[in-house]
């Protein structure tokens, strides 16, 4: 063996281990990360490797390549991988730029495309005797040009990218670079007639490509790094912020609120504390749907930010209530136009597919230092203020001493439900909760409506926060819980064995009386506790999470099932999961809508997702309203999902239809 045979040899393999050692690491991080660009890269160098492999085995066994059948399936081979290459590094640049998977089929059409030049690279002088002469071109030249050109496209691709980071910049100069001197071995090929001197050309350009290529790796190793931290900080800004912020309109939450009140307090000078609540919001979300709603409330926050009363603080404290602090208001004129813009601001008609929307607001006030010196103290004058308001159908009310005594309304209302807990007023519609593994429905959940006899049938809001302030929430938890297991005791006899899902009230949970009076129910009408499911809010679980916990595991040994409800939105942290011994976690809606537009809703749900895999927990998606979320879901393999896409609540004999109808169409 010569000596230019020999180093020959020594860079084909050198470069065909760094081709395996970096099919292999990207490989590896694609396995960890799930960034599909990684893939791609590490099927372009698995080809490469390939491609190396078969032009090492020319160099020793010359006589398969010249065998005439063996020799045109090698060479179809061996091309098509270098062609295979190109695409698939030009796949992954894509990929990478454009943060999105490419589809399949317009995969698969290039890499046809360019197996049908391989074919008829090494065919078309079978066909064609007279082009005997071009076969050189076909096979050699033709593919050190495009692959050549394909590196350089890459290359420029990413160097058109207006953010370019130190990786980015590493990978654009090596895929030109390397690009560049396969069109220039091609060009050199053709101006060299002499074998010798071809050889020693061959050997330069290796040795460059070689470097070129180890570059290459490097910096791909690099970009993935930098990737994966500038995400991670992404997704540590987004915890911090979510700390503070509503996710779903961006303003303060409630203690971010406080937190800043009692700062702006200290500076002593006074302030208005504004609670706004739009009206029957809860029906326009009935009427144009969750996601039309949540357009509203971001356009509300918009506008309050871009208001000329110019507010210090603005807060979403609850679903379709705000709260704004405005400094120097201090004279009843003042005041009188602050109310009227912010009326105004409300009023103005909102935009959505159905149509325009016209809403009015409740608003109650408490100033400071007049009512409150305090955050909390302030916040709660203002909160009383805005419940009057609302009670009496008003406008606007500042608080006035003497609200908190409502006595005989309360005992009113008191009397209406305690009649609808005597004479069974309240009924249970089911959703569906659709297990995307099995592509069937896992279970129900029972959410309660009230059928008033003069007001007709009454949604949760409506009634559900009267229920706590008059002290019923345990009576009325007590009512669907047996309401929840005679319903299964009726399904059973039916042959139908589906879970059962309940609120718990706060108040109610973690009770000693509950666990006995759930075995008591379950004794009473022969149901298997394995069909009934809690369900608790992310809040309730950590009021106390020692005694939490340990109630769970005491629920779970009675073979009860325990779910974290709306998870996300209250202390927005995931490191008590490893604490709590709950079966099922149910992603909250406002992170699942935004998920198809926002990168960062999209990595909280995938590490939500994650985490509770990892922790053995089941995770359902709640809100699921579109196709491309439902893709999305079962990419990042949720296990389950719940919403109107599947089916809004129902009453009983529709649920039970539709899980027959399902059952029959698997």
């Amino acid at each position: 063996m010569n000596s230019e045979l020999l180093a020959r040899t020594l860079l084909h393999l050198t470069q065909i281990g760094f081709a395996v050692t970096l099919t292999a690491l990207l490989w590896y991080f694609f396995k960890v990360y799930q960034r599909s660009y990684l893939k791609s890269w590490a099927i372009a160098f698995s080809c490469f490797t390939a491609y190396a492999t078969f032009i090492l085995v020319e160099i020793f066994w010359q006589p398969v390549f010249a065998a005439e059948f063996l020799g045109l399936g090698v060479k179809f081979l061996y091309i098509s991988f270098c062609y295979g290459f190109a695409v698939w590094i030009l796949v992954g640049v894509y990929e990478a730029v454009k943060q999105q998977r490419l589809a399949t089929r317009t995969v698969n059409q290039l890499l046809l495309l360019v197996t049908s030049i391989a074919l008829l690279s090494v065919t078309l002088f079978l066909l064609l005797p007279q082009w005997q002469e071009m076969t050189l071109y076909l096979q050699f030249y033709m593919r050190l040009v495009l692959i050549g050109f394909a590196l350089c496209v890459a290359g420029f691709w990413l160097w058109s990218l207006t953010k370019r980071i130190f990786a980015t910049k590493v990978v654009a100069s090596a895929m030109l670079a390397w690009g560049s001197l396969f069109l220039a071995s091609a060009g050199s090929m053709l101006l060299h007639d002499v074998q010798e001197e071809s050889i020693q050309i061959i050997l330069y350009f290796k040795h460059l490509e070689l470097l070129v290529q180890v570059i290459l790796g490097l910096g791909l190793i690099i970009w993935l790094q930098e990737d994966e931290r500038s995400t991670n900080q992404q997704l540590t800004a987004k915890t911090q912020y979510l700390d503070s912020h509503d996710p779903l309109t961006g303003a303060l939450n409630r203690d971010a609120l406080l937190r800043q009140l009692s700062l702006v307090l200290q500076a002593d000078k006074p302030i208005i504390l504004l609670m706004i609540g739009l009206d029957s919001f809860k029906v326009v979300n009935e009427s144009v749907g969750l996601k039309q709603g949540d357009r509203i409330l971001r356009e509300v926050n918009r506008r309050f930010e871009s208001s000329i009363v110019k507010p210090c603080l603005i807060a979403r404290t609850g679903g379709d209530i705000f709260a704004l602090v405005l400094e120097d208001c201090t004279t009843d004129r003042q005041k009188l136009f602050a109310l009227q813009h912010l009326e105004q601001l409300i009023e103005k008609p909102f935009t959505t597919d159905s149509g325009l929307i016209k809403l009015t607001a409740s608003i109650g006030l408490a100033c400071a230092p007049q009512h409150a010196v305090e955050a909390d103290m302030l916040l709660q004058k203002a909160n009383i203020a805005f419940h009057h308001c609302k009670r009496l159908q008003q406008r606007c009310t500042f608080y006035q001493p003497g609200m908190e005594e409502e006595s005989a309304r309360l005992l009113s209302l008191e009397k209406d439900l305690l009649l609808a807990l005597e004479h069974d007023q309240f009924v249970f519609y089911f959703q569906p909760q659709w297990d995307l593994r099995e592509q069937r429905i896992e279970a129900f959940e029972a959410l309660v409506r009230w059928e008033h006899p003069q007001k007709g049938l009454l949604m949760p809001c409506q009634f559900l926060p009267l229920v706590e302030q008059v002290g019923l929430s345990k009576e009325l938890d007590l009512l669907l819980l047996e309401k929840a297991v005679c319903t299964l005791a009726e399904w059973k006899k039916q042959g139908i064995q589906v879970p059962l899902a309940v609120n718990m009230s706060p108040v109610h949970f973690q009770v000693d009386g509950l666990k006995s009076r759930i075995q008591q129910l379950l004794l009473k009408y022969q149901v298997s506790p394995a069909v009934l499911e809690l369900e608790i809010t992310e809040n309730t679980a950590m009021g106390d999470m020692e005694k939490g916990s340990n109630y769970i595991n005491e629920l779970q040994q009675m073979g009860i099932r325990v779910s974290i409800d709306d998870f996300g939105t209250g202390y927005s942290s995931l490191g008590y999961l490893r604490k709590m011994p709950i079966d099922k976690i149910k992603i909250d809606r406002s992170f699942v809508t935004e998920m198809a537009a926002n990168d960062s809703d999209m990595m909280i749900v995938k590490t939500m997702i994650t985490l509770a895999h990892g922790l053995g927990k089941r995770i359902l998606a709640e809100g699921v309203e579109t196709e491309t979320q439902l893709l999305l879901l079962r990419t990042l393999a949720c296990d389950a999902i719940q919403g109107y896409l599947l089916a809004k609540p129902l009453p009983e004999a529709e649920a039970l239809a539709l899980l027959n109808g399902c059952a029959l169409s698997r």
